[in-house]
């Protein structure tokens, strides 16, 4: 199961296994001139079976999407045993309902997945990242909108955290920050290109409208593989760091850029009021926020004393319930698994919970896949 069937090097169409690694695909890919879409801080474990059914999103989706959009066919063995072909590697096809899509994300409730045609995006021929340093979230909502203005095609990433972030990464992973002076804010912007001088020039560019705007305190851009690796790595171990710090209560959310600032306002004041944060001793040591701006998704970290208890009782639900009272959703790019479903009524009416549902029934009517998780738990 951790075979690659084909790859259409005119195309760029790979079919593989559902036992593929991420990253040993993506190593493959680019001997062919590609890359995989899909990028996760978890690429040298998970598997792009996996990837598909939890339709992950990870660190470029702002520039090639989701796996909806990336997903050409799949292969899957249906609750019955019979095999679902849909291994179609046609980019347009509209010919009857799109099936396959309905088992991107499904978590594997509707079907296993064994197979996937995907297409892949050509490997660029420039890229460059630029670390910000603003003293506040007002300060990034902007520097994103003249990031989409002055970088266009090339933009590949928009990435945030907050001081606190930076500093556990620092403190616990022991780890040079992408920065060398202190903000209250990061931004880690990547591009990705065809030819440099052109994507120097516009980086160029779009770091003076920075500056004339006074939205930046600090900046630094690199061309270097390496250091640009490094200033990744550091982003990538974010969660790692604050895991390490105490007892981290994790949260993955869509949310209106209008509110995401205010989401993090919200659960201190909230954590506060109940007596669990911002006085010496209490279970709470820190509420941080960081994640993908382009995408509108937000990981929010509660980290205590210990798991679950008094922390849990006081978040759950009312974070949800007031994520989905601002338009967001309850489940980002990690899932619903086998404790989120039961607060998908914040974020989904109940005629869309129970046509889900209704699906869920038609596929596998005996609940034997991935039973009491997902959707069932609604």
């Amino acid at each position: 199961m951790n075979k690659v069937r084909d790859l259409d090097a005119i195309t760029g169409v790979l079919v593989a296994e559902s036992g593929c690694v991420l990253e040993d695909l993506d190593n493959y890919a680019q001997t062919q001139g590609y890359t995989v879409p899909v990028d996760l801080g978890a690429r040298k474990r998970c598997m792009i079976g996996g990837n598909v059914s939890t339709n992950a999103g990870g660190l470029r989706y702002l520039r090639y999407g989701s796996m909806h959009g990336s997903v050409l066919g799949l292969e899957v063995v249906l609750p019955d045993g019979r095999i679902l072909d849909s291994l179609f590697t046609l980019k347009k096809d509209a010919s009857g309902y799109d099936i396959k899509q309905l088992f991107i994300g499904a978590e594997g409730t509707l079907g296993v997945v064994t197979a996937v045609a995907i297409s892949l995006a050509p490997m660029p021929g420039a890229s460059q990242l630029a670390v910000l340093g603003l003293q506040d979230f007002s300060k990034i909502q902007r520097a994103y909108v003249l990031a989409r203005q002055s970088l266009g095609e090339i933009i590949s990433a928009f990435e945030f955290w907050e001081r606190r972030c930076n500093e556990l990464v620092v403190q616990y992973e022991g780890y040079d920050s992408p920065l060398g002076s202190s903000h209250e804010f990061y931004v880690l912007i990547e591009t990705r290109g065809a030819c440099l001088q052109h994507d120097m020039e516009k980086m160029d560019w779009f770091l003076e409208r920075l500056q004339k705007e006074g939205l930046v305190e600090n900046s630094g851009v690199t061309r270097d593989k390496d250091d640009m690796d490094r200033t990744w790595l550091f982003r990538s171990q974010m969660a790692h760091a604050h895991s390490k710090s105490g007892h981290m209560h994790v949260y993955d959310f869509s949310l209106p850029s209008k509110y995401q600032y205010e989401l993090l306002l919200a659960v201190k004041s909230h954590l506060e009021t109940a007596g669990l944060y911002g006085t010496p001793g209490v279970p709470v040591s820190d509420v941080t926020i960081f994640g993908h701006i382009g995408d509108d998704n937000i990981h929010l970290q509660v980290v205590a004393k210990e798991f679950g208890g008094v922390v849990e009782e006081a978040m759950e639900p009312w974070v949800y319930e007031w994520v989905g009272s601002h338009g967001g959703s309850v489940a980002a790019e990690h899932g619903l698994g086998a404790h989120k479903g039961q607060f998908l009524k914040y974020s989904k009416s109940p005629v869309l919970i129970e046509a889900m549902k209704s699906i869920k029934r038609l596929f596998d009517p005996n609940d034997i896949m991935n039973p009491g998780k997902h959707v069932s738990r609604a």
